[in-house]
Parts: structure tokens; C-alpha cells; sequence
């Protein structure tokens, strides 16, 4: 039995089976009621039950559709459901099946826990819930990762996990599980006439099912998942009939594109002959209540103007109160609307809006209708290419040992936070940039990002040719298509970049000692550095974050330090300033110069400050592996724009925000961002903060109300504060949360290296 295209002839009625339906009496009511078909949810139910059901539908003679678990990562059975998670649980995360609680989950399927790596952010199920995959180091030998909640949230049994990885690819898991075999191979000993496969992400995909089934089964594949939208023509090409599970889809796509997302994957289905089912949430209201929402009704009515052949009901049967009277409203329904219109004919008349839709890459162009700031330039890039490590012929390539910073920035193009360079600068974009502050399209940006090798290494390479990048330790981490090389006067160079050639001047000793041909080119990057963290999210992982949690106001922090109480101060106050819906704090963790303090305590204080103190869920905490350039105010408003790649919508600039010694005035950082009116990012501006004698609390110095003088003033210094570290005395509270300080001061009794030496 098929669905019939023409949908003025049948809208079809799939039911779900479980706890409430799941006698021969509730089937046959079902069958009176007009259910076309149905089915059980094979990620909630065995091979036996499957049997079970198979069985009682031939008896009371309703046709059923075979679903498949296919290629999705869920989480297990927890020994309590649901569990509350808060963000600084750690969490392990393991293969075995376990009861889990909230130290401990387990996935399936089970080899899924494999392919993490540090970085990786598991979004459970539709609630905010939100893991950052951080230590692997136990995976074989233990049989578990660890990962640290970064949104906090609900988790129940079996729940979809969404794994948004560094690299953006998904993880690659088999069409059919085992227990998919099982399924379909007892269909087909049952006589069963349909398999909805589900997670399909290709043609490819679809024939596997075709041949397992021996093309003895109407193929229905699910569209659930982003490789499913970007491989559609090639999934409708293979199908019999195609499925929208808008449940599992919102989970890789937001919820506010699943409407056009649907009207699209309809339209392109329904002019190849393709009938197209619908599913999930239409009546959810009524697992618990009566009669439907508004909502509901409206829903299920746009659905069959979109043109779908068939209506699926899942929980709202399988588990509801009210299984019965969902399927009433939904016949009722339908026959209205079909009564009411010519269902086929007002579809064709949603054309115009599919064909707008599609002229813009709707489907796929997962960012244009963000709310959050767009990418500097206007695209997030991604040069993140890890499969051309199997490039034939790559060990064979000309190549270049990059430095540690080099290495760095290579990382940062590849994964967008340099957005819009795809590359290392050729010479007229680094005169653009030395002249203008922006490249020659006209996009802001302040920096040089060159690639400078000695002329003895530049000599065996050759414009056009493509080059590999190696780390200091002789591993590829890239490809460069070399496109220009290209000498530049160091001199000039300095001068433009810093406003001085005094070489007492960090910046300008750095660049007079470049070597002397520079490289320009896009750049492919193949690898992330080894040791890359937990916290070093990428452009698209903290955007897609932010969106899961529902900003769009975000106040990016730039810090090379431990947290003090006048940065928290600073963070409060932009925040109500500008009314953020969250902070994306985000310190360096490249090179540091002497006396600064180690990554580690810096990325401990800030867990402190999220498990114990920040607002829960309106703080991210990020890291990003760059290093200093000593270029004063261009460096500030570089700083700015890298967090606009990330999504800030607004960036705190301190009091001499990347200062260099004396070489520039203390309001220079500030007033660099007033020479750009077209900057979408917006700078929130911070003098000095001292704390007050007598208001007992945080002073922003343009902001008081109440004049002090200087004896009412209590400043310290980073310096000072080291000093009494080293002395074994601890800051004021006033200065630092005695619960941060009191980490520091341990790691040092244990004699761990808190500073740079």
C-alpha cells in the first residue's frame, strides 16, 4: 500500500503504538477512527515487542511501517529520569551501557564514544543541556570520556545527541545498526510492506536500506539531520516516500527554520512524484490534556496546505491519555481543510515563497537569518579540511616548518576566528591593511597576518604550487596554495603597524627581525594543534551555542589574566549596560611574557566563577590559542573584531586595553573604534575601576556619584598582587574572591608553576 500523491484523495494517518495503545481493542478503535497505518519507535522498543505489534496489526489488518533506530548518536537509561545537570558537572561519558546518573551517562551507539575528541560539544536532547567533551586520556583504558556541562539542563532515557564537533563534519556512524537488520529482517518475514529508515544522509544511504530490505519494501527515509538537507535531491531520487522528522531536525537546525525548512523538502519532493509524511509534536498538548491549542490546529493545517500526504502521530498515542481523541482532531482536521480547499492547488500557490526560499540557500545557509551579529565581512569562514590528510601525494609536497606562532594563526584562518581571510596576506592586501586598517574589499581589519620565511626556504617553492605546513614537531597541520611571494620593507613595515621604529618597542623588535619573503595564500588546515582544550570552541560552536540558549546580545572579555574583582566588576556592569543575554569570557592562552600568570589557574578561576558565581547559563567560557602583537589600539580593535567572528555583539575595551608600555596615550584603544562607523560590533567602554573605602564596593570612575579622593581609592596591581602571592600572603577580598585566591595559593604550596618564569 503507498500514499497517493494526490492529497485531495487521502491525507494518511500514521499512528504510533506504545503503553496506550497497545491492545487489539485499542487497534481496532484505531482503525474505526481512520489510521492508515502504524508504527513503534524503535529507539524506546526491543525485537520482541516489535514482533509483538507486527502481529496484532495483520490481525486487526492495519498496514504497518517498519522504523529504523539508523545513524544516530543517543544517550542510555538513567537510573532516575529526568536529572538535572548545572554547568561545572563533570561528567563521564561512557561506551558500556550503564544506568546513569549525574556523574556518569553512557552513549550508543557504543563506538560514538571513539570518535570524540577534546572540544566536541554533545547537545542532549530539546533542552539546553550542553556537554564540552575535555579528556580522553581514560577512553581505552577505562572505557569513558570526560566532559564538562557548559549549558545546563534536563536529560531523560534515550534522548538524541546532536554532536557539534571542532571540525564541523559529523561523526560517521553506519546507516543500520544491528538491531536495524533485526528489525527489517523480521518485517520481512512478517510480510511487512514499508521501512521508515531513519537519519538518512545520502542516495547512498537509501539503496543500502533498499538492498537489506531486497526491494521488497516501500523505502519512506527520514529527513532529520543537516546531511539529510544538504544530500536531499539524492535522498528523493532513491525514495519511495520521504518523511520530515521536525523533531530530531531541530536539533541539528533551529527550531524557528523547521516551517520553511518543511514547506522547502515538500515542494522539491512533490515535483518528483514523491509523497512526503510529516512528523512530530502536532497534538503535543494533548498527552496530558483534553482538547488542542490553537498552535496545533494551525500547524497540522499548514502542514497539509504544504502539500504532505501523510500526518504522523508519535507520543501523542504511543504514550498519551488521550491517544484517542488526538486522532479524532486530527481527522477532523483534515477533512475541514480538504473540504475547505483544494489542497494540491493552494500547495502550487506557496511556489513564489519555495522559489524565493531556494534562491537564497535557505536550506543550507544555516547563518543569514541569525540574530546574532554578523561575521566580520559578512561569512564565517571554515577552511577546516581534515580528510585532505589522505590526500595522495601530500608527503610528497614542498613544505615549511612554521614557529609556534605561525602555528597559531594558521589554526585561527582554518577555523574562522580570522574571518574573512582564508589565508596569509599577499602584498597588496598587506599594503591595504598597513595603509587603510582594511583589506581591499573594504573590510575592517587592522592587523597584518603574513607568513615570513627565510629566503633560502622561499627558494624552493613556487608561486601556484601548493605547500605543506608543518608543526615544530614536523607534522602537517596544513596546506598553503601558494599564490605570491614577496619581499617588504621592514622598515616601513614597523613604522605603519606600531607609529615608531624605537626597537625599544616589543612590536617593532618583532618585526624587524621577520625573515625576509613573505607568503601569501588561502591556506587548507588539516589538524588543530596537538593539546587543543576542552575550552577552545570554534566561531561556529560558540555561535551555535549561543543560539541554543537564546541570545543574541553577547558581551565578549578579553583577558590574559586570572580573574580580579574589578574584571568581574567591569563584566556586571557591560552587561546591564547594554542588556546582554550572556558574557562570552575568552582569555588568551598563547604566549605569555615573564610574570604572567599560567593558563591553567586562569582557566581555573573563571570555572570557579561559572560554577559558583555567575548567573547560571549567561556565561561561555571560550579560549583562544593567539598571542600578543603589541600594536596598542590596531591590536584592540583586532581583538573586538575576532570576538564578533565568535558572535559578540558588544566587546569590553578596559582602560589602556592592549597597552604597550608608554608608546600609546591611555585613551587610544577607545578612540580607535570611533574611526569606523560601519563596525558592527559595539565597543563598551571602561576607565578606571577602584575600589571605594568609603561606599565599600567597585567604583567605574566616570560613573560615580560620589567624589572620592585618592585616599578613598584602593587600587592593586597585577605585580602586587604576585608579590604577595610569592610571599605566601593573599590579596584582599576587595581585590580577589578568597575562593580564587585560595586556589592559587594552594597550587603554589604544591609547588606548581602558577607563573610564566
Amino acid at each position: 500500500m503507498s500514499l497517493p500523491a494526490d492529497s485531495r484523495k487521502k491525507i494518511h494517518i500514521i499512528a504510533t503504538l506504545g503503553p496506550s495503545t497497545k491492545t487489539e481493542a485499542d487497534l481496532r478503535i484505531m482503525k474505526e477512527k481512520g489510521v492508515d497505518f502504524v508504527r513503534l519507535n524503535m529507539s524506546h522498543s526491543t525485537i520482541p515487542q516489535l514482533r509483538d505489534a507486527i502481529m496484532l496489526a495483520r490481525k486487526v489488518g492495519i498496514p504497518f511501517i517498519v522504523d529504523t533506530e539508523g545513524s544516530q548518536v543517543r544517550t542510555g537509561i538513567l537510573a532516575v529520569s529526568p536529572v538535572h545537570f548545572t554547568v561545572g558537572d563533570i561528567v563521564r561519558v561512557h561506551a558500556k551501557p550503564l544506568r546513569g546518573d549525574r556523574g556518569n551517562i553512557n552513549l550508543t551507539p557504543d563506538y560514538a564514544v571513539q570518535k570524540l575528541v577534546p572540544g566536541d560539544i554533545l547537545y542532549c536532547d530539546f533542552d539546553s543541556l550542553a556537554l564540552c567533551v575535555s579528556d580522553i586520556t581514560q577512553r581505552e583504558a577505562e572505557g569513558y570520556v570526560v566532559a564538562r556541562v557548559i549549558s545546563g539542563g534536563s536529560l531523560g532515557n534515550n534522548k538524541g545527541v546532536f554532536v557539534h564537533t571542532a571540525s564541523g563534519n559529523s561523526i560517521d556512524i553506519p546507516t543500520l545498526t544491528p538491531k536495524d537488520h533485526e528489525s527489517i529482517a523480521l518485517g520481512l518475514e512478517l510480510g511487512v510492506g514499508h521501512v521508515a529508515a531513519s537519519f538518512m544522509r545520502s542516495g547512498e544511504a537509501v539503496e543500502e536500506v533498499r538492498r537489506v530490505s531486497r526491494g521488497r519494501m516501500q523505502v519512506i527515509s527520514k529527513v532529520e539531520c543537516i546531511d539529510g538537507l544538504t544530500n536531499l535531491d539524492g535522498i528523493i531520487d532513491a525514495s519511495d516516500m520521504l518523511l520530515v522528522d521536525r523533531g530530531d531536525l531541530s536539533k541539528e537546525i533551529f527550531l524557528h527554520r523547521i516551517p520553511f525548512s518543511q514547506k522547502i523538502i515538500v515542494h522539491r519532493a512533490r515535483k518528483k512524484g514523491k509523497p512526503v509524511i510529516v512528523a512530530t509534536n502536532f497534538l503535543e498538548s494533548m498527552i496530558t490534556k483534553r482538547t488542542p491549542t490553537r498552535a496545533e490546529i494551525h500547524d497540522i493545517e499548514s502542514s497539509i496546505t504544504d502539500g504532505a500526504a501523510g500526518l504522523t502521530l508519535a507520543a501523542e498515542t504511543a504514550i498519551g491519555e488521550y491517544p484517542f481523541e488526538c486522532i479524532s482532531t486530527m481527522q477532523n482536521v483534515i477533512g475541514h481543510v480538504t473540504s475547505a480547499v483544494d489542497v494540491d492547488a493552494y500547495a502550487d500557490k506557496e511556489e513564489k515563497l519555495v522559489e524565493y526560499l531556494e534562491s537564497r540557500n535557505y536550506l543550507l545557509d544555516l547563518t543569514s537569518d541569525s540574530m546574532l551579529v554578523p561575521p566580520n565581512g559578512g561569512v564565517l569562514i571554515n577552511r577546516f579540511r581534515p580528510e585532505l590528510l589522505r590526500r595522495p601525494g601530500l608527503a610528497s609536497l614542498p613544505w615549511v616548518t612554521l614557529d609556534a606562532e605561525q602555528e597559531m594563526d594558521v589554526e585561527q584562518i582554518g577555523v574562522g576566528s580570522y574571518s574573512p581571510l582564508t589565508g596569509f596576506m599577499t602584498k597588496h592586501e598587506l599594503q591595504s591593511v598597513l595603509d587603510t586598517l582594511r583589506l581591499p574589499s573594504g573590510t575592517i581589519w587592522p592587523l597584518p597576518i603574513v607568513l615570513a620565511v627565510h629566503a633560502d626556504t622561499a627558494h624552493r617553492l613556487h608561486e601556484g604550487s601548493d605547500v605543506v605546513l608543518k608543526d615544530p614537531a614536523g607534522d602537517p597541520i596544513a596546506i598553503l596554495h601558494l599564490s605570491e611571494k614577496y619581499t617588504f620593507d621592514k622598515r616601513e613595515y614597523a613604522q605603519k603597524l606600531y607609529g615608531t621604529l624605537d626597537e625599544k618597542h616589543p612590536g617593532v623588535r618583532m618585526a624587524l627581525n621577520l625573515p625576509d619573503v613573505f607568503l601569501g595564500g588561502a591556506i587548507e588546515l588539516l589538524r588543530r594543534r596537538t593539546g587543543v582544550g576542552e575550552y577552545e570552541l570554534t566561531p561556529a560552536q560558540t555561535r551555535r551555542l549561543y543560539e541554543s540558549l537564546g541570545w543574541s546580545r553577547v558581551v565578549g572579555f578579553h583577558t590574559r589574566n586570572v580573574i580580579h574583582r574589578s574584571h568581574e566588576f567591569i563584566q556586571r556592569a557591560a552587561m546591564e549596560r547594554v542588556s546582554a543575554d550572556g558574557l562570552f569570557v575568552h582569555p588568551i592562552i598563547g604566549k605569555k611574557k615573564k610574570g604572567d600568570f599560567n593558563q591553567p589557574y586562569i582557566i581555573k578561576s573563571y570555572e570557579i566563577m561559572m560554577r559558583q558565581f555567575y548567573p547560571p547559563n549567561h556565561v561561555v567560557m571560550g579560549a583562544l590559542a593567539t598571542y600578543s602583537r603589541y600594536a596598542g589600539p590596531r591590536e584592540a580593535l583586532f581583538t573586538a573584531l575576532v570576538r564578533q567572528n565568535f558572535g559578540c555583539s558588544h566587546f569590553i575595551v578596559g582602560r589602556d586595553h592592549t597597552g604597550v608600555g608608554n608608546f600609546y596615550p591611555p585613551k587610544a584603544s577607545h578612540e580607535i573604534f570611533d574611526r569606523f562607523p560601519d563596525l558592527k560590533i559595539v565597543p563598551v567602554r571602561f576607565d578606571q575601576v577602584f575600589f571605594s573605602t568609603r561606599l565599600k564596593e567597585h567604583v567605574h570612575e566616570p560613573d560615580g556619584d560620589v567624589m572620592h579622593n585618592e585616599r578613598e581609592k584602593l587600587h592593586i596591581s597585577g605585580t602586587q598582587a604576585r608579590v604577595m602571592f610569592e610571599q605566601g600572603e593573599l590579596p584582599p577580598e576587595w581585590f580577589m574572591r578568597p575562593e580564587i585566591s585560595g586556589m592559587i595559593a594552594g597550587a603554589i604550596q604544591n609547588g606548581e608553576d602558577v607563573f610564566v618564569k
